[in-house]
């Protein structure tokens, strides 16, 4: 369990740490603040779009409701407005004084026909009646022929015509003859002068046809379209409530109040009956009404709330799919590099047989490109090292480097070519050296059995030697009881003394030889020293550039270490050998000495033979002495008997120890000959 945990904490790690996963969190960390930023940026200028749009909405639909209540009684007002010099109507004005006058007007007729005409005319434009008025008669004469009271002094748009000698179109009333609430659009008739007015003439539209206009439009789900008399009085509402009642009975905040009373025109926040609301207000020019749109607040936010949702939906989608873009182009571009970092973790482990076979024209491609012609060229290398070391290790150093090596990898085949050379160098010479070890040990060998030789013939020639000396002590011994046979012995003794003093002459030479071959081994046993000091050295020398070589030169390191032994076991054999050359001249010189002597008293015996005639009598004192010269001489004999014994084995085990040299110099020959080396050119 703990380790699928340290493997899963690992890959993590390594996807954390891979060049896609850095790359992806690197561009996310500068392209989702710059979206966001971007997303807030678009949804703040949306939401101030949506809201100024929702007032230019509000705008528009109030400058259309004002549009239509002009336009509706814009062409009354010039049907009216034809009227202000109508002669008819002011040579009616001029006759009538009262109502009787009215049934008695000759052109009643005519005028009503007229009245009647402009009743057709207008029909179009929901007029239901048309009339003619004065304050002589202070009746109406309707298009019907019909007279009412007129009662215009309580009218408010008298006042209004009286001020403004312009045609108006009155606050809506409730008409006394038909019962409904109408809405009078009235001209003055003018004198003929021009300066006094004498009568009016007046259009009677009923406010449904109105109401039915401004119904079509709409203000939102749940806004209102309201229009408003001059006096504050609703004409026409959404609010089905409202309408015919003044603003002052509502129950809404005096500011509002203030700005209907005022005519405000422009926009305006409140709230009534614990709703927030925005409007906007507008003045009509040809009634002076003011028209309002209404909108919640709510229904307001709701379209920019329902638009910062939906872009904010729309955000979160596109920054998901733009990061999984992102990640997938990212992923695509950099799959080549997992590619090759997962082939160059195989060759950092030492596998050389990865492959990378990515073909593009991009940098990716290139990098590819040189890892793939990097890894082929160490292969190339690694394969002819390898090789070479192979063949050195086979013992072949006629060896040559046949790879193509670039930049500084061309030290490598520089250091194997010294390698090789100083190897076949070393070699070379290892080899002369055991040439001349062989050939060294050879004459040691060879002289060492002429020494063994010589040292038995002197073992022989002494021991002969020690029996005659045996006889002369014997023939002193019994001097005086043969003293009658002197004359005769001493013939014998002068002959056998002669033949002594030749013996001994050829014992000197012997000891002359022996002691210059003794010389003549030290010297070769010198030559032999210089050889191992030379062969240990060469044999060090080679062991270092095995070491240099590691584990190619390893079994080279063990051949130079076993030349190093051979060298050692060869100096210590002629070390020991030395010393034994030094004693053996030590102990011949001793016997030389001893052998002169004894030459010396072979010629005083000589000497003494040929006076023996005449000194026959001197034989009995000088027996005494001879008898101690003779007792003396046998113990120089016995030591020289002992001394050449000793050489004797010292120049056998000499010629044993030369004889194991030259069979370790053979050995070394055949080792050396494993190897084939480079002829000197």
């Amino acid at each position: 369990m703990q380790d699928n945990t340290e493997k899963s904490k690992e890959r993590v790690g390594k996807r954390k740490g891979s060049i896609i996963w850095k790359l992806s969190f690197n561009l996310m960390v500068i392209l989702i603040p710059a979206l966001v930023i971007m997303i807030v940026v678009a949804c703040v200028v949306a939401s101030q779009s949506i809201s100024g749009l929702n007032n230019k909405l509000l705008d528009v639909q109030t400058d259309y409701a004002i549009s239509i209540v002009d336009d509706f009684f814009s062409g009354k007002i010039a049907a009216a407005s034809m009227y202000e010099n109508d002669a008819m109507l002011i040579q009616y004005f001029d006759t009538v004084e009262n109502v009787e006058d009215i049934e008695q007007y000759g052109e009643k007729e005519s005028l009503i026909r007229e009245l009647s005409d402009t009743l057709e005319r207008t029909g179009d434009e929901k007029v239901m009646q048309v009339w003619v008025a004065d304050d002589k008669t202070d009746n109406y004469l309707f298009s019907t022929g019909e007279t009412g009271k007129a009662g215009l002094a309580e009218l408010e748009w008298y006042e209004m015509v009286m001020e403004s000698r312009k045609p108006i179109v009155s606050d809506p009333y409730q008409d006394v003859f038909s019962g409904e609430t109408v809405v009078s659009v009235v001209a003055p008739v003018f004198s003929d002068e021009g300066s006094d007015i004498i009568g009016f003439f007046g259009l009677d539209v009923t406010m449904d046809s109105l109401a039915e206009l401004l119904s079509g439009i709409k203000v939102g789900e749940n806004g209102y379209m309201e229009l408003l008399s001059n006096c504050s009085v609703y004409i026409y509402s959404n609010d089905k409530t409202s309408i015919n009642r003044g603003v002052d009975e509502l129950d809404i905040s005096d500011d509002y109040k203030k700005k209907v009373r005022e005519n405000y025109s422009g926009t305006y926040d409140f709230t009534y009956r614990g709703i927030d609301y925005t409007a906007i207000f507008r003045n009509s020019q040809t009634t002076k009404w003011l028209a309002i749109a209404t909108l919640p607040v709510s229904e307001m936010n709701a379209t920019r709330s329902h638009l910062i949702l939906l872009m904010a939906v729309l955000s979160i989608l596109i920054l998901s799919l733009l990061i999984v873009m992102v990640v997938a182009v990212v992923r695509r571009m950099m799959q080549p590099l997992t590619e090759i970092s997962s082939q160059m973790e195989s060759f950092a482990m030492g596998r050389l047989d990865v492959d990378i076979e990515i073909h593009r024209d991009d940098e990716i491609g290139r990098l590819a490109k040189s890892i793939r012609i990097t890894i082929h060229s160490l292969k190339n290398m690694i394969v002819d090292v390898s090789d070479i070391l192979g063949e050195i290790s086979n013992g072949n150093l006629n060896v040559e480097m046949k790879g193509s090596y670039m930049g500084d990898f061309i030290h490598i085949k520089e250091a194997l070519e010294q390698i090789t050379t100083a190897l076949n160098a070393t070699l070379g010479q290892i080899n002369s050296a055991a040439e001349q070890v062989s050939s060294g040990s050879s004459l040691v060998s060879d002289g060492a059995q002429s020494l063994a030789q010589g040292a038995s013939e002197q073992a022989g020639t002494v021991e002969e030697l020690a029996s005659g000396i045996h006889e002369i002590s014997d023939q002193i011994t019994s001097n005086a009881a043969n003293s009658e046979n002197a004359s005769k012995r001493a013939s014998a003794v002068g002959r056998e003394a002669v033949e002594s003093n030749s013996r001994m002459q050829e014992m000197l030479a012997a000891m002359d030889g022996i002691r210059e071959s003794s010389k003549k081994i030290g010297d070769i046993l010198k030559v032999i020293e210089d050889i191992a000091f030379q062969t240990n050295i060469l044999a060090l020398n080679a062991s270092v550039e095995a070491a240099r070589a590691g584990e190619a030169g390893r079994g080279f390191s063990v051949v130079a270490g076993e030349v190093r032994n051979l060298a050692s076991k060869s100096a210590q054999a002629a070390k020991n050998t030395t010393e034994l050359i030094h004693n053996s001249l030590h102990a011949v010189e001793y016997g030389t000495k001893i052998a002169d002597d004894t030459a010396k008293s072979l010629q005083n015996v000589m000497r003494g033979a040929g006076e023996v005639a005449d000194a026959l009598d001197k034989i009995s004192k000088a027996s005494g002495g001879q008898a101690h010269s003779v007792e003396q001489v046998t113990r120089g004999i016995e030591q020289i008997s002992n001394v050449v014994q000793d050489n004797s084995a010292t120049a056998e085990e000499s010629a044993a120890a030369s004889e194991e040299l030259s069979a370790q110099a053979i050995l070394l020959k055949d080792l050396i000959g494993r190897f084939r080396i480079k002829e000197n050119r």
